[in-house]
């Protein structure tokens, strides 16, 4: 019997982890082969010369955790049950706890096209493990299908790796995939100062005060793209197909005009050796869901959420959520969250205060913001919970 089981070994689940192992027995369970989960993967720069490594971050939480915790690595839970107690069933056996917290994250979204099943294409998150924590190159030379602020970040990361990637463009539109140049257009401008082309700077100085001015600037966006972030970046081009006989050769890509709509005569092939597909993050809520947990959809946080105050709690007692399963964030947000949900379970009021106003001085400051509304989509959802 445990006190707190943690499903989910990621920056939010370890940092709880990190809270309540000296008051608790802990368990936290994961199904990936390594301890860490987002944070494998991450390395870019805060600011001038000052570094985000993720993985150092991770080493250091594990090593925190390993030793007064219960870690369980490659085990997946595949139901989850409430009767006074939680007793969650794993493929590594029955567990029982107090206290649960659902920390699984977040999963990558991807829209299929023609090839999408060949060697060498693969999701963006995929290619930021293999280079930062694996050590492995994805290929030499990589087109990346998806303009948005996780395949922004990945990209700058590849180029750190001296990876290179020949453009950025948007996938062709279709049922699935209703992405507009102008998402791709506002998604430059919501990175701000990131952005060194001086294109978007213009663009982003008259953001809030002009916005009829960015159709305007949409239409002057050059066909062939810019260069941003130090990245070749297309809007008005679509990637159609991914090209090759038993593993990727090129893509087949097509201009748009400011709309989206194809211009006739217009394809033309790119050589590459990889392709990494991204539409976003999605949070990964079905162990909510085996508890049956009411979800809400909230477009500015990913996705389905399970419905949970700020404090981090759901409506089951002492069942709490951590990280991008409660909207798609970055790793600090996570980590505090993380320390929010433990400290309300040891009912340490006023460092769950402290870490609230972290919370949200982080949310104010972060450099990239996955969904530009995402603080009124909070306030949206808090209101929610206060009013069941």
């Amino acid at each position: 019997m445990f006190d707190t089981i943690i499903i989910g070994a990621g920056p939010a689940g370890l940092s709880a982890a990190k809270v309540l192992q000296d008051n608790q027995r802990v368990l936290v369970i994961d199904e990936y082969y390594h301890a860490g989960g987002r944070l494998l993967g991450q390395l870019y720069e805060e600011k001038k010369g000052k570094w985000w490594n993720g993985l150092k971050i991770a080493k250091e939480l594990i090593l925190e955790t390993e030793k007064k915790s219960e870690i369980l690595i490659n085990t997946s839970v595949y139901d989850v049950e409430y009767n006074n107690n939680y007793t969650v069933h794993t493929t590594a056996g029955v567990f029982e706890a107090s206290h649960l917290i659902i920390a699984t994250g977040a999963r990558e979204k991807s829209t299929p096209l023609p090839g999408w099943d060949l060697p060498g294409v693969m999701t963006v998150g995929a290619a930021q493990i293999l280079t930062n924590f694996n050590r492995v190159k994805p290929g030499n030379k990589g087109i990346i299908i998806g303009i948005n602020p996780l395949s922004m970040v990945i990209a700058m990361e590849l180029g750190y790796a001296y990876i290179e990637v020949a453009k950025i463009c948007m996938p062709q539109r279709n049922i699935i995939n209703t992405k507009s140049p102008k998402d791709a257009f506002e998604t430059l401008l919501s990175l701000g100062s990131s952005a060194p082309s001086k294109f978007i700077s213009a663009g982003v100085a008259v953001a809030d005060k002009v916005k009829p001015l960015h159709q305007t600037a949409l239409k002057l966006f050059p066909s062939s793209g810019i260069k941003a972030l130090g990245l070749p970046i297309s809007i008005k081009e679509q990637v159609v197909s991914i090209n090759g006989t038993e593993k990727v050769e090129s893509v087949t890509v097509q201009k748009t005009d400011s709309e989206g709509i194809p211009i006739p005569k217009t394809k033309y092939d790119i050589d590459c050796d990889f392709v990494c597909i991204s539409d976003g993050l999605a949070p990964l809520s079905e162990i909510g869901s085996l508890l049956n947990l009411k979800h809400v959809y909230m477009e500015s946080l990913g996705g389905y959420v399970p419905l949970h105050s700020k404090n981090m709690q759901t409506e089951l007692p002492n069942l709490y959520v951590a990280g991008n399963v409660t909207g798609i964030e970055n790793a600090k947000i996570a980590m505090l969250q993380g320390r929010a949900a433990a400290f309300n379970i040891l009912g340490y009021k006023g460092r769950l205060s402290d870490t609230l106003r972290h919370i949200n001085d982080e949310r104010k400051n972060a450099k990239v913001k996955f969904h530009a509304d995402l603080i009124a989509g909070r306030e949206i959802l808090e209101n929610m919970w206060q009013s069941q």
